[in-house]
């Protein structure tokens, strides 16, 4: 799969050798119209909802590609404190937290601030606490592709907020926009009404 980065503060240069970025770029790279296709058409055979757009068989194909067998820790906490239990991160691997967005657009600041929060927080779950983060988006092109609904924020929405946010982010953050402006038409994704219906 073709992709875009963004470079916030120098978060390349933290994660040029490390084995958490190497992974994670080679599971990006390795990404295929054929495999989320399959995620997506697995939901009718396994009999549960089928999902409109593509937004589950991407989170999906991720939570598959990064398996706890091979050191990856799945919504870890990032504190101890019940009252704010829920705040997780999507992944995390030898200090590196990863977010995988393809949510409504108004969720952007969150991802940042969840990751913010994990490396400058000194409340932090000592186990949760990275150096550096990456957040992995959709283009244009992937939301039209797989019908995801209007409202998911893009590549270019998430390099907009990182601009007005960097005041209030101290953390290094790599930000991956995934491409399939070369992938084949699909019909495998039903879209939604206020959806991407780029094949109409």
């Amino acid at each position: 799969m073709d992709y875009d980065i963004e470079n916030f503060r120098h978060a390349a240069s933290f994660l040029r050798d490390h084995p958490a970025w190497i992974e994670l770029r080679s599971v990006i790279e390795g990404i295929d119209a054929p495999a989320v296709e399959a995620l997506q058409l697995g939901y009718a055979a396994d009999g549960k909802r089928v999902p409109r757009g593509g937004q589950s068989a991407m989170n999906k194909l991720f939570e598959l590609a990064l398996p706890s067998a091979r050191g990856w820790v799945h919504q870890p906490r990032l504190f101890s404190d019940p009252l704010l239990r829920e705040w997780k991160m999507d992944f995390l691997k030898e200090r590196v937290g990863v977010e995988v967005s393809f949510n409504h657009a108004e969720a952007i600041p969150w991802q940042f601030t969840r990751l913010n929060i994990a490396g400058e927080s000194e409340r932090i779950r000592a186990d949760s606490g990275i150096d550096v983060g990456i957040v992995i988006t959709a283009s244009e092109s992937l939301k039209r592709w797989s019908r995801m609904d209007s409202a998911v924020g893009t590549f270019d929405a998430f390099q907009a907020w990182l601009r007005e946010m960097k005041p209030i982010l101290p953390i290094p953050i790599m930000l991956v926009g995934l491409r399939a402006d070369r992938w084949r038409p699909t019909s495998a994704f039903g879209g939604t009404r206020s959806g991407n219906r780029a094949s109409d």
